[in-house]
């Protein structure tokens, strides 16, 4: 290719000195001989073309040479830019190669994790069937049940389970194996104070408290903020009449936690207890601050009222009890209506306290304060049947759990009710006469 565009720069040099000649042999243009001499405008014309020709040759072949370099360059670009194309398709693979990787790990993960929520959720559901059984010695069997059939799993706490048997075992009276059940939780579980609770409890049902108080301090030791560990260390110090060692302890509760609302009443108990000087406005105090915080707390109400009637303020006590009393339904609800009955006893309205006493029974037949207060209220209301009734009603009662102190409250209305059994009905001896009948007969006698 590169030969014929020389042939053609060829043919045109010459076609520009034929083109000279011509105008020179015609007369057309101007007059070169009157410049130089015939031969020698010959000659100048052939060195002028040959000087042409070189010049165009040399010219033409440095165009050729710029033309091959950029080619060149051309096709070292065109490479570099097929391997960049190369390697970007290698790296658009290896991308999608691992892209797809973590696509396929993800959605394995995803289905590990379902999988075990779907363990946890089957595992949380079962245990609370179990835990829903009222029979505690069929319990015990599925706990058992599921501890050799469950397997195992990472992130499920079995700790838990052993503590649910464990408290079922307990349900029935099985405290060594209660015992060693809450021993193995504590192994299982080194990261939580739940274990603590378990093994401090067990040996607080058992009396031994100092063991109960160095079972919870090893639980503070794993969590040092832990209030209710707090609260029964100070209980257990209360049950052994170490009452300064609980105070103390019932304040670092409320240092940890100011609306601790059973602290304050535990402290109120203990002041009660200590019957130190001015204990009724100790307690009084620490029974506000909890009622300040938990105004339908009834143990603390319940308290304030008997604090309220000691000092003979029944109507207040009457109303303390009166707000707390139907909020809720439950155990403390039936104490807090006997409590009241005894308020309205003290100020004489009888037919309400006899109405509470009443209300009580439905729900609490055999307590024996309710079967007290109901004798004796129906006493002095004059109804001396329905008084014998629940007078030998309670007296049964208070020997079946040796209450020595209600067993006197019984005895002694029995008592006044042989006594006007006596008054009322006179009976005559044989060697009465009949004027003698007349006479104790007569109304006005």
């Amino acid at each position: 290719m590169k030969y014929i565009k020389y042939f053609i720069l060829i043919i045109l040099q010459f076609s520009i000195v034929e083109i000279v000649i011509w105008f020179h042999t015609t007369g057309s243009g101007w007059h070169i001989e009157e410049l130089l001499p015939g031969d020698a405008i010959t000659l100048w014309g052939t060195i002028t073309t040959i000087v042409f020709l070189v010049f165009s040759v040399l010219a033409l072949w440095n165009i050729d040479q710029k033309i091959q370099e950029l080619n060149s360059i051309k096709h070292s670009i065109s490479d570099k830019f097929n391997n960049i194309e190369n390697k970007n398709r290698e790296v658009m693979l290896e991308a999608d190669k691992a892209q797809k990787d973590i696509v396929k790990k993800a959605e394995e993960q995803i289905k590990n994790i379902l999988d075990k929520s779907t363990y946890r959720q089957n595992f949380y559901d079962t245990l609370t069937r179990i835990a829903n059984i009222p029979d505690p010695s069929r319990q015990v069997q599925e706990y058992t049940h599921f501890l050799r059939t469950s397997g195992n799993i990472e992130g499920i706490n079995y700790a838990y389970v052993y503590i649910s048997r464990g408290n079922a075992y307990m349900a029935i009276s099985r405290k060594a194996k209660a015992l060693a059940d809450y021993e193995m939780a504590a192994k299982l579980d080194t990261k939580t104070v739940a274990p603590y609770y378990s093994l401090g409890n067990y040996y607080v049902v058992e009396k031994d408290y100092k063991k109960s108080i160095e079972i919870y301090e090893e639980g503070l030791k794993l969590d040092p903020l832990d209030e209710n560990l707090m609260m029964n260390i100070a209980n257990s110090y209360s049950a052994m009449g170490e009452y300064e060692k609980a105070d103390e302890y019932f304040d670092k509760a409320l240092t940890f936690n100011p609306d601790l609302a059973i602290a304050y009443y535990n402290k109120a108990k203990l002041a009660i207890d200590k019957k130190e000087d001015l204990w009724k406005e100790k307690s009084m105090n620490y029974l506000n601050h909890c009622i300040q915080i938990m105004p339908f707390f009834y143990e603390s109400n319940i308290n304030k009222a008997s604090i309220l009637r000691e000092d003979n303020k029944n109507e207040e006590a009457e109303g303390v009890l009166s707000k707390v009393i139907g909020v809720t339904f439950n155990e403390n609800f039936i104490m807090a209506i006997l409590q009241r009955g005894i308020t309205y006893r003290l100020q004489n309205k009888l037919p309400m306290a006899l109405n509470d006493f009443n209300t009580v029974l439905l729900y609490a037949p055999y307590n024996i304060q309710n079967l007290s207060n109901l004798s004796q209220t129906y006493f002095a209301m004059g109804y001396l049947n329905e008084a014998r009734f629940y007078a030998q009603l309670g007296l049964k009662e208070a020997k079946k759990q040796d209450n020595h102190f209600c067993d006197m409250e019984f005895n002694d209305v029995l008592i006044r009710l042989q006594a006007m059994s006596r008054m009322t009905t006179i009976p005559i001896s044989k060697g009465n006469t009949n004027n003698e009948e007349s006479e104790n007969t007569d109304p006005e006698r």
